[in-house]
């Protein structure tokens, strides 16, 4: 086998394919990357069981073969760190090394058996939709931060697709705090509702939050698999079983204190006073609105204190409240308006987060009880 390929288009593939390469794999060819060289294209394949990725790109093909990579990372590493512009790789028929040369540059990578590797399968679907490439990945962006980390909860560490007609939404929670965002779609398609595991999204958004054309992705899914196809990109993910809880309920119906501020300003404000609470077990910062202003303060006994203060627009009585500043923090990264829209109950409720004028996203983060 011998082709050669941009280095930039298999740096691009990997970014997605690294996804669904197993950190802790359970067998050893779990770690490995499948490549295969046919027909002037690269096919490269990821697969952890619980989610698959075939990517296809371009390549100049003098010998045809298959081989398998025996660390997907670490081949990822040396192809991004290859000094020219084009990558050539070699593998001599039955040879247990994958010769990668760029530029003067060359490694040799071990091998494993092909026939260990388990190819990425296309399952049978029962429901389809489309969506625009960049509308899938502002929604994953807009939500999937908010999913849980800890796997003793497993629908938790997903997010919740929810399709009616022609609207979309998602929704991510780890009980602590909920981001929900939808989408109009572009026809009316049959109602259906699923998880996502977290890990596979992240991996989606790579590819989409950049793509400015209109290109759809579309989606499948049946009761155990979903799949996500788009440009060159074939994505298999097992889907997370378990109950969804019910999210609207999470959602605060009435609040009595509305706050305006500045998102850029409020975010370089609680990024500031968050340097004094990193050490706290909740992180916790707490926040003052009163008059015409935010203060916001963290304490350590260890370190001292501080303080920041910055104007808003507030529409009722004095509240102070303390959150997990991460939680705050997180969700001002996803802001896109100028302005963040807050609205509170008291110090004990949950509170909203959304950007005016959009209906369509809204954050809700519990306060710590300090």
């Amino acid at each position: 086998m011998k082709f050669s390929c941009y280095k930039d288009d298999l740096n691009e593939a990997m970014l997605i394919l690294i996804k669904a390469v197993a950190v802790k794999p359970m067998t050893p060819i779990l770690a490995g990357i499948y490549l295969k060289a046919e027909n002037s294209a690269l096919e490269l394949q990821a697969n952890n069981f619980s989610t698959g990725i075939i990517i296809r790109i371009p390549a100049n093909v003098e010998s045809s073969g298959e081989v398998v990579v025996s660390s997907g990372k670490r081949f990822q590493e040396f192809v991004r760190n290859m000094p020219d512009d084009t990558v050539t790789f070699s593998n001599e028929e039955g040879g247990t090394v994958l010769v990668i040369e760029s530029g003067g540059a060359s490694v040799e990578l071990m091998t494993m058996e092909v026939s260990d590797f388990p190819k990425v399968k296309t399952p049978e679907t029962a429901r389809t939709f489309k969506i625009l490439k960049r509308e899938l990945g502002d929604l994953i962006r807009k939500t999937v931060f908010a999913a849980a980390k800890d796997e003793s909860r497993p629908v938790f560490t997903g997010a919740l697709f929810e399709v009616k007609g022609d609207k979309i939404s998602i929704v991510a929670t780890n009980t602590h705090r909920l981001a929900f965002a939808s989408k109009k779609l572009p026809e009316n398609y049959t109602d259906v509702s699923f998880v996502v595991p977290a890990e596979t999204l992240r991996g989606l958004i790579t590819k989409n939050s950049s793509d400015a054309t209109e290109n759809f992705v579309t989606v499948n899914c049946s009761l155990r698999y979903v799949t996500f196809t788009f440009d060159n990109v074939f994505v298999n993910s097992r889907l997370i079983e378990g109950l969804f809880p019910p999210y609207d309920k999470v959602i605060p119906e009435s609040t009595v204190t509305h706050v305006m501020v500045d998102t850029a300003e409020f975010k370089r404000a609680v990024d500031f006073v968050a340097l004094m609470s990193k050490d706290d077990e909740y992180n916790t910062v707490k926040f003052v609105f009163e008059g015409d202003g935010i203060a916001i303060s963290a304490n350590s006994g260890e370190f001292g204190n501080a303080v920041r203060k910055i104007a808003a627009e507030i529409d009722g009585e004095r509240l102070s409240i303390s959150f997990n500043a991460d939680y705050i923090a997180d969700v001002l990264r996803v802001i896109d308006t100028k302005q963040t829209k807050i609205d509170l109950n008291d110090k004990f409720s949950p509170a909203t987060f959304t950007e005016p004028g959009n209906d369509d996203f809204i954050y809700v983060a519990t306060p710590v009880r300090a």
